[in-house]
């Protein structure tokens, strides 16, 4: 005669589906999380290429800041010559200018001695330093002439300098917008911001084109 209790039995049973449905469950469980997680990866998955985008453009951006730094300096220096030039013409033309006033002096004492009936000797030694005077004036005059056309050349370079400069500084704030909009998108996980972050981008890309042209 077996000393098994029945209830015993049942007990065992109900244990052993309570424990099949509690794995179920978990498995299942694990399933779905499983699947969640995957379709969240699918989803956000734009975010890498996002994250590879605003690095991109930050080096892009740096590029058209440094350009812009380099018309800058250029600019600065066009400036200094142009001045250095100005200085330099102005000081010829003020050599012209003290040649002019003795040759003058010398024609009037030439005119006083034709008038006098002076000594001959004298008027021509006067007229050389005349004729030495015409010539003097002549070197200076390229001179100056020549400054001049060094400034002005300066001067148009760095008027064109400055306009590049702010070509590329227009270039270079619209990239920094779109890094800015690029954060925010990465932090919010909304994708149309990365698609407006890659429209400023093409803007400032525009600007930049515009730069070198």
């Amino acid at each position: 005669m077996s000393d098994t209790n029945p209830d015993t039995g049942i007990n065992n049973d109900r244990n052993m589906h309570d424990a099949i449905v509690e794995v179920r469950a978990f498995v299942q469980n694990q399933t779905e999380e499983k699947a969640k997680a995957e379709a969240q990866a699918r989803q956000e998955g734009w975010t890498r290429y996002a994250a590879l985008s605003m690095a991109f453009i930050a080096l892009i951006a740096g590029y058209t800041m440094s350009k812009g730094g380099d018309c800058s300096s250029r600019m600065a220096r066009d400036l200094g010559e142009a001045t250095y030039n100005q200085t330099q013409a102005s000081d010829q033309w003020s050599f012209y200018q003290a040649k002019a006033q003795k040759q003058l002096l010398t024609e009037l004492e030439i005119n006083l001695r034709s008038q006098t009936k002076s000594d001959e000797t004298g008027t021509e030694e006067l007229r050389k330093k005349i004729a030495r005077y015409d010539k003097e004036k002549a070197e200076i005059k390229a001179a100056a002439e020549k400054f001049e056309s060094l400034r002005n050349t300066f001067r148009a370079d760095a008027e064109a300098m400055a306009a590049m400069e702010a070509k590329f500084g227009k270039s270079a704030e619209t990239f920094q917008i779109a890094l800015a909009i690029g954060g925010l998108c990465l932090l919010s996980k909304k994708k149309w911001l990365w698609h407006v972050t890659l429209g400023a981008s093409a803007i400032a890309a525009y600007f930049l084109l515009l730069a070198f042209r």
